[in-house]
């Protein structure tokens, strides 16, 4: 539980200034989670946080190493010694080694591969050719295998010793000679069967799997659809390569949801915003705003088109920002509803037509309670208590509200469809293209009325 342990920063440093920090160190710590180690150390200087970490020794210091974000690893492994940083390389999980030596600069990393194992060093370069974002790139090499002619006990000691060195032996799964995935049994099935049985007795031979080159987000999708807190990676021929736990997975739909969210907000790209200075930060906005500026010239265009309904009519102009901003609202609100259902594979493209008539149905319901509201407030409001006005305000907004919600169902369908991210349909792209069809419609109107 977190805050048992209670040890100020200065006190750190001051241990690491003693003969026998090693000793100390380890004695503080002892049976506490590497999290909370990493918790209490995160705010100490790189310089120390490697000393720390060298003197907890292995496994524990590789795996406080590995809660750090890629640029605080970075400088904190640049703060080690060659043989420190090889030493940590080859202790850390195969996953988490790739992700670091990817955030390296590659004259550092080709420096250090002739010095690490040889067995680390071929698992490092076999991982390092997998296409970003894929299950290969994201998966780990470090996974438990039997034979399915072994006997349960003989099954049990094999991963007795091969324990220390994997990811995990909660799962386990059955190869052939060729390494071909033939089946998978749960280590608390092992446990609990008779010593003498067969693996092949008691393996499922129906296993869920993933192909190397499959994109992460449909691993994830594969891993909550099936509930599972491991997946086995296989190649095209059906061989074995790896397996993705939750613990990765968890971070790929943290940095999915992240780009996402980016995304519909039109800003592109992901940094630490407290490391970035200003103008980096406004170079991610900028061409997204430039772009929305150009679309906004059309809406002020429509206007300069119907001008003269404008200074005949001046009420007109009170009512503009209310259509547009609840046009714009109601299609945002669509398009994220529409975006996260075909995210989540809760909306797939055979059901086009059902959310096209769904969203039609409920832009209208909304719809018409808006332009009741609207159509009263211009007659509360008008002077001269013109019916035109309220009539040209209401039906108006039952038209653009209706449009705008159909429209922001719409819009990300069509990505979909071109195999585009449905997230690059941005809420401030959607409300600009919606603010133009408002204008529109309302002026238009409002000409026929009056």
């Amino acid at each position: 539980m977190r805050g048992k342990i209670s040890i100020a920063g200065v006190e750190l440093r001051e241990i690491l200034t003693e003969e026998n920090a090693r000793e100390i160190l380890r004695e503080i710590f002892h049976n506490v989670h590497p999290f909370e180690i990493f918790s209490l150390i995160e705010g100490l200087e790189a310089e120390d946080i490697a000393k720390v970490i060298m003197k907890l020794g292995f496994p524990i210091g590789a795996e406080v190493f590995e809660y750090f974000e890629d640029e605080d690893r970075e400088e904190i492994f640049k703060s080690l010694t060659r043989d420190q940083m090889v030493k940590l390389i080859e202790e850390m999980s195969a996953d988490d080694r790739v992700d670091l030596l990817k955030s390296l600069p590659q004259k550092l990393v080709d420096s250090l591969m002739p010095f690490i194992a040889q067995a680390e060093r071929n698992d490092i370069k076999r991982l390092l050719d997998y296409t970003e974002s894929t299950a290969g790139a994201i998966m780990t090499t470090e996974y438990a295998t039997l034979n399915m002619n072994m006997t349960v006990s003989e099954g049990l000691i094999h991963l007795k010793h091969i324990a220390p060195e994997r990811e995990t032996i909660f799962s386990v799964y059955i190869v052939d000679e060729e390494r071909v995935l033939v089946g998978g049994v749960n280590l608390d099935k092992l446990i609990l069967s008779k010593e003498t049985q067969l693996i092949k007795e008691i393996m499922n031979r129906e296993i869920i799997s993933v192909k190397i080159d499959d994109d992460q987000e449909n691993v994830s999708k594969v891993m909550a659809d099936y509930d599972l807190l491991v997946v086995p990676v296989i190649d095209n021929e059906n061989k074995m390569v790896g397996i993705i736990t939750i613990d990765d997975i968890v971070d790929v739909v943290n940095e999915e949801a992240t780009e996402d969210f980016l995304r519909h907000g039109s800003v592109q790209g992901d940094v630490d915003y407290i490391t970035s200075n200003p103008f980096n930060l406004a170079k991610q906005r900028i061409i997204w705003l430039l772009l929305l500026v150009l679309v906004g010239f059309i809406s002020g265009f429509i206007m300069q088109l119907k001008q003269e309904i404008l200074e005949s009519v001046i009420a007109l102009a009170f009512f503009l920002p209310l259509l547009s901003g609840s046009a714009g609202n109601a299609g945002t609100q669509s398009s994220t509803v529409i975006i996260r259902g075909l995210a989540t594979g809760e909306l797939e493209m055979k059901d086009i037509w059902k959310i096209i008539l769904k969203e039609m149905v409920i832009g209208l319901i909304i719809g018409i309670a808006l332009g009741l509201a609207s159509g009263l407030r211009a007659v509360i409001t008008d002077s001269h208590h013109d019916m035109r006005l309220a009539f040209t305000v209401g039906i108006s907004m039952v038209f653009v509200v209706t449009l705008s919600t159909l429209l922001g169902a719409i819009f990300p369908v069509i990505f979909k469809k071109m195999k585009l991210d449905p997230a690059l349909m941005s809420a401030p792209f959607i409300a600009s293209i919606i603010d133009i069809f408002s204008i529109f419609i309302y002026l238009s109107l409002a000409e026929i009325m009056f």
